[in-house]
């Protein structure tokens, strides 16, 4: 029974993970972008201060090779700016999108609404928020096994 509950978790979870790469991957191309910059984009248009690479790292659960990679290339691309909080500062920078890169992420977020609606729409919101709460006590029960903190 165990062995049956792990490989339909593993299984589920593996296509989940798939899907939403294609998907993000497949809807952010028209924009130049990569499913990379997803996360980060919505987490700074979240953000009315902005964001340092350190924090974004943290909620994207990546390390920060990863994140200065996707700020160079969100910046490249002109969705991304840093500002200096004082003169000379060369570490711990904000980040915020400009104007193209709030326009691109509200298009962005309007597409995963839409798909949002169609992988869930017919799931009624106390099922939802039954599972939104069991997948984080998985989610974190996983990474205490792994020795790190869910934030």
């Amino acid at each position: 029974m165990l062995q049956d509950r792990f490989e339909l978790f593993d299984i589920s979870v593996s296509l989940i993970c798939k899907s939403i790469q294609k998907i993000k991957s497949e809807k952010v191309l028209p924009y130049g972008l990569k499913s990379s910059h997803v996360l980060f984009m919505v987490q700074l248009a979240k953000s009315e201060d902005g964001l340092t690479a350190a924090e974004l790292s943290e909620v994207g659960h990546v390390d920060k090779a990863q994140i200065s990679r996707v700020i160079t290339e969100l910046m490249s691309k002109g969705y991304v700016t840093k500002h200096s909080l004082y003169k000379g500062q060369k570490y711990r920078n904000k980040l915020t999108l400009t104007e193209a890169g709030q326009r691109v992420t509200k298009e962005i977020n309007e597409i995963i609404a839409g798909i949002l609606e169609y992988v869930s729409g017919s799931i009624p919101v106390s099922d939802l928020e039954i599972f939104y709460r069991t997948l984080f006590t998985i989610s974190d029960n996983l990474f205490s096994l792994t020795g790190e903190a869910q934030t």
